[in-house]
Protein backbone atom coordinates (compact mmCIF):
# COMPACT_ATOMS: atom_id res chain seq x y z
CA UNK A 1 0.00 0.00 0.00
CA UNK A 2 3.24 2.06 0.76
CA UNK A 3 4.57 1.80 -2.71
CA UNK A 4 0.94 2.70 -4.49
CA UNK A 5 0.38 5.61 -2.45
CA UNK A 6 4.70 6.64 -2.74
CA UNK A 7 4.01 5.92 -7.03
CA UNK A 8 0.85 8.11 -6.89
CA UNK A 9 2.31 11.29 -4.49
CA UNK A 10 5.62 11.05 -7.34
CA UNK A 11 3.48 11.15 -10.39
CA UNK A 12 1.31 13.85 -8.79
CA UNK A 13 4.55 15.73 -7.65
CA UNK A 14 6.10 15.13 -11.48
CA UNK A 15 2.88 16.43 -13.32
CA UNK A 16 4.33 20.23 -13.25
CA UNK A 17 7.66 19.14 -14.67
CA UNK A 18 6.35 17.35 -17.82
CA UNK A 19 3.91 19.90 -18.30
CA UNK A 20 6.76 22.63 -18.16
CA UNK A 21 9.39 20.74 -20.20
CA UNK A 22 6.14 20.58 -22.75
CA UNK A 23 5.97 24.36 -22.67
CA UNK A 24 9.70 24.83 -23.23
CA UNK A 25 9.29 22.51 -26.03
CA UNK A 26 6.64 24.54 -27.54
CA UNK A 27 8.33 27.66 -27.02
CA UNK A 28 11.71 26.30 -28.75
CA UNK A 29 9.81 25.59 -31.66
CA UNK A 30 8.06 29.05 -31.40
CA UNK A 31 10.94 30.60 -31.88
CA UNK A 32 12.90 28.29 -33.75
CA UNK A 33 10.84 26.59 -36.53
CA UNK A 34 12.16 22.76 -37.38
CA UNK A 35 12.34 22.13 -41.10
CA UNK A 36 9.42 20.26 -43.02
CA UNK A 37 7.44 20.33 -39.59
CA UNK A 38 3.86 21.85 -39.63
CA UNK A 39 2.92 22.09 -36.43
CA UNK A 40 4.06 25.83 -35.98
CA UNK A 41 0.90 26.91 -37.34
CA UNK A 42 -1.18 24.91 -35.19
CA UNK A 43 1.04 24.79 -31.93
CA UNK A 44 2.30 28.55 -31.87
CA UNK A 45 0.42 30.85 -33.82
CA UNK A 46 -2.89 29.56 -33.93
CA UNK A 47 -2.19 28.86 -29.81
CA UNK A 48 -1.36 32.47 -29.70
CA UNK A 49 -3.99 34.60 -31.89
CA UNK A 50 -6.97 31.87 -31.59
CA UNK A 51 -7.73 32.73 -35.06
CA UNK A 52 -10.52 29.93 -35.56
CA UNK A 53 -11.04 27.47 -38.40
CA UNK A 54 -11.17 30.18 -40.64
CA UNK A 55 -8.26 32.28 -39.70
CA UNK A 56 -4.97 32.37 -41.16
CA UNK A 57 -2.89 29.84 -38.89
CA UNK A 58 -5.02 27.09 -40.13
CA UNK A 59 -7.01 27.61 -43.38
CA UNK A 60 -3.72 28.98 -45.01
CA UNK A 61 -0.51 28.58 -43.13
CA UNK A 62 -1.29 24.71 -41.89
CA UNK A 63 -3.29 23.78 -44.48
CA UNK A 64 -0.50 24.74 -47.40
CA UNK A 65 2.06 24.11 -45.23
CA UNK A 66 0.51 20.17 -44.49
CA UNK A 67 -0.01 20.47 -48.46
CA UNK A 68 3.48 21.75 -50.02
CA UNK A 69 4.86 18.34 -47.60
CA UNK A 70 1.97 15.87 -48.61
CA UNK A 71 2.98 17.12 -52.42
CA UNK A 72 6.74 17.32 -52.33
CA UNK A 73 7.82 13.99 -54.06
CA UNK A 74 5.81 14.97 -56.58
CA UNK A 75 8.85 17.79 -57.13
CA UNK A 76 12.44 17.26 -58.59
CA UNK A 77 15.24 17.19 -56.08
CA UNK A 78 15.60 21.20 -56.76
CA UNK A 79 11.66 21.50 -56.12
CA UNK A 80 11.70 19.45 -52.93
CA UNK A 81 14.45 21.76 -51.43
CA UNK A 82 12.67 25.21 -52.21
CA UNK A 83 9.27 23.35 -50.96
CA UNK A 84 11.43 22.74 -47.50
CA UNK A 85 13.43 26.30 -47.44
CA UNK A 86 10.46 28.09 -48.04
CA UNK A 87 8.44 26.35 -45.54
CA UNK A 88 10.89 27.12 -42.92
CA UNK A 89 11.32 30.38 -44.03
CA UNK A 90 7.47 31.78 -43.91
CA UNK A 91 7.51 30.59 -40.49
CA UNK A 92 10.65 32.03 -39.23
CA UNK A 93 9.37 35.55 -40.88
CA UNK A 94 6.73 34.98 -38.12
CA UNK A 95 8.20 33.92 -35.20
CA UNK A 96 8.14 37.36 -33.45
CA UNK A 97 4.25 37.03 -34.04
CA UNK A 98 4.26 33.73 -32.24
CA UNK A 99 6.29 34.83 -29.85
CA UNK A 100 4.67 37.87 -29.04
CA UNK A 101 8.34 39.95 -29.98
CA UNK A 102 8.39 43.56 -30.66
CA UNK A 103 6.58 44.43 -33.76
CA UNK A 104 4.43 41.71 -33.47
CA UNK A 105 0.68 41.32 -34.94
CA UNK A 106 -1.77 42.66 -32.66
CA UNK A 107 -4.84 40.70 -34.52
CA UNK A 108 -5.75 38.04 -36.87
CA UNK A 109 -5.99 40.34 -39.36
CA UNK A 110 -2.84 42.04 -38.49
CA UNK A 111 -1.33 38.23 -38.69
CA UNK A 112 -2.57 37.88 -42.23
CA UNK A 113 -1.71 40.97 -43.80
CA UNK A 114 1.75 40.39 -42.52
CA UNK A 115 2.00 36.70 -43.46
CA UNK A 116 1.26 37.46 -47.18
CA UNK A 117 3.12 40.20 -47.37
CA UNK A 118 6.42 37.46 -46.65
CA UNK A 119 5.40 35.05 -49.32
CA UNK A 120 6.79 36.81 -52.16
CA UNK A 121 9.85 37.12 -50.89
CA UNK A 122 10.26 33.71 -48.94
CA UNK A 123 9.08 32.38 -52.49
CA UNK A 124 11.83 34.00 -54.81
CA UNK A 125 14.85 33.95 -51.83
CA UNK A 126 14.18 30.36 -51.56
CA UNK A 127 14.58 29.43 -55.53
CA UNK A 128 10.90 29.68 -57.18
CA UNK A 129 12.70 32.00 -60.24
CA UNK A 130 15.07 29.14 -61.15
CA UNK A 131 12.98 26.01 -60.42
CA UNK A 132 12.42 24.03 -63.70
CA UNK A 133 9.45 24.77 -65.27
CA UNK A 134 7.78 21.26 -64.87
CA UNK A 135 8.11 22.07 -60.54
CA UNK A 136 6.58 25.48 -61.51
CA UNK A 137 3.25 23.76 -63.01
CA UNK A 138 3.09 21.58 -60.41
CA UNK A 139 2.96 23.71 -57.96
CA UNK A 140 0.79 26.34 -59.34
CA UNK A 141 -1.70 24.12 -60.54
CA UNK A 142 -1.82 20.73 -58.53
CA UNK A 143 -0.30 22.18 -55.23
CA UNK A 144 -1.13 25.53 -54.65
CA UNK A 145 -4.19 26.07 -57.45
CA UNK A 146 -4.78 28.46 -59.73
CA UNK A 147 -7.94 29.99 -57.95
CA UNK A 148 -5.96 30.38 -54.49
CA UNK A 149 -3.07 32.88 -56.56
CA UNK A 150 -6.22 35.46 -56.47
CA UNK A 151 -8.74 34.44 -53.98
CA UNK A 152 -8.11 37.38 -51.99
CA UNK A 153 -6.30 40.83 -52.26
CA UNK A 154 -3.31 39.54 -50.12
CA UNK A 155 -3.49 36.81 -52.40
CA UNK A 156 -3.04 38.82 -55.78
CA UNK A 157 -0.16 41.35 -53.87
CA UNK A 158 1.86 38.27 -52.92
CA UNK A 159 1.69 36.50 -56.86
CA UNK A 160 1.99 39.97 -57.99
CA UNK A 161 5.24 40.32 -55.85
CA UNK A 162 6.64 36.88 -57.25
CA UNK A 163 5.81 37.78 -60.77
CA UNK A 164 7.72 40.74 -60.36
CA UNK A 165 10.50 39.44 -58.35
CA UNK A 166 10.74 36.81 -61.16
CA UNK A 167 11.14 39.07 -64.09
CA UNK A 168 13.99 40.96 -62.20
CA UNK A 169 15.52 37.65 -61.61
CA UNK A 170 15.16 36.95 -65.13
CA UNK A 171 15.90 40.28 -66.18
CA UNK A 172 19.00 39.75 -64.36
CA UNK A 173 20.02 36.07 -65.86
CA UNK A 174 19.96 37.96 -69.37
CA UNK A 175 22.08 40.88 -68.27
CA UNK A 176 25.00 38.84 -66.55
CA UNK A 177 24.37 35.63 -68.35
CA UNK A 178 23.41 36.00 -72.14
CA UNK A 179 23.78 39.23 -73.07
CA UNK A 180 27.51 39.09 -72.67
CA UNK A 181 27.51 35.66 -74.34
CA UNK A 182 25.80 37.51 -77.32
CA UNK A 183 28.04 40.65 -77.41
CA UNK A 184 31.36 38.02 -77.41
CA UNK A 185 30.11 36.39 -79.93
CA UNK A 186 29.00 39.49 -82.18
CA UNK A 187 32.19 40.87 -81.51
CA UNK A 188 33.82 37.83 -82.62
CA UNK A 189 32.04 37.71 -85.61
CA UNK A 190 32.96 41.42 -86.65
CA UNK A 191 36.65 40.80 -86.05
CA UNK A 192 36.49 37.63 -88.53
CA UNK A 193 34.94 39.79 -91.23
CA UNK A 194 37.32 42.34 -90.67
Amino acid sequence: MFHLTSLIVSTLLALPLLASAQNATIAAKCSQPIRDDCTFYTECLEAKYQCGAEGYPISYGFHFCSKFAEDKGKLSATGQKWISDTMLCLQTALVPDATGAAGASATCDDLKSKAFATHAGCYVDSGLCSLPIGDWEKVSVEIVGPGTLVESFDAIKATAGVGLKCAKFFAEVVADKIWPFRMRRARRSLLEDA
